[in-house]
Formats: structure tokens, sequence, C-alpha cells
């Protein structure tokens, strides 16, 4: 199947999450103590030279919002070696044909998937998806 996208456009693919507490205070504590890691941050650089930061909401809730890339382009990253995709990221292969356009998949683009379980008795377990 060929590919509607063309091969400069390939580095803006990515996937992305968007977390959030629903309320909880937990998750307000720590959205204010990154608001003020950031100030301080700030402080230690020029005007305008520091990325901005901002959270997102969610139902009305605090939510914070992140972004990984699949491939990077290769003139960017020589010495990146390629890390094939697995299966359960992309089933049909695409994503591997489209790193072979001069990109690359390599330890930087990879996003790990855990789950947690809780069983019958309560225990909370983690595992990698």
């Amino acid at each position: 199947m060929p590919l509607s996208i063309p091969p400069s456009r390939y580095r803006f693919i990515k996937q992305g999450i968007t977390i959030t507490g629903l309320g909880s205070s937990a998750f307000g504590d720590a959205i204010e103590a990154t608001r003020e890691i950031y100030k301080q941050f700030s402080r230690q650089f020029a005007d305008g030279k520091l990325e901005s930061w901002n959270t997102t909401t969610y139902m009305g809730n605090p939510a914070l919002d992140t972004s990984n890339r699949y491939l990077t382009p290769r003139k960017d990253a020589p010495n990146m070696v390629h890390i094939p995709f697995e299966e359960t990221v992309d089933p049909r292969g695409i994503l591997e044909e489209m790193a072979q356009a001069g990109h690359v998949h390599g330890e930087e683009n990879i996003v790990q998937y855990f789950v947690q379980n809780i069983d019958r008795e309560g225990n909370i377990r983690y595992g990698r998806k």
C-alpha cells in the first residue's frame, strides 16, 4: 500500500497521551510543584529561551499532555541505532517501511506501555503490556 504522507512529513508523526488526576488533590499538588520547578528554571534563562510549559484540562480538571515522535530524521541522529518496531505498535509494518526513507526509530522514540492489575485479593501488580 503506497503511503500518502511525503517523507518530509514523517518526523511529525507522533503518539501522545493526556494524564489527569480527575480532581485528586495529590495530582493537583504535583502540578503545582511542577509549576514551581518550572519557575525556578525559567529564572536561569533569557526571555524566550526556555520552552513554555503549560497544563491543559480534561473534563475541567488539570491535565498534562505529552507526546513522542515515532521517527527521527537520520540526518539529525546519524549515529542512532535503528530498533525495529514491535508488532503490537506496527502490526502492518507501515512505520517500519517509513523508517527506511531516511528516518530511524531509535531508543529515544520508543514508548513502553505498562499496565496495573489488581487481583482478587487486592494485590496490585504492574507489568509491561
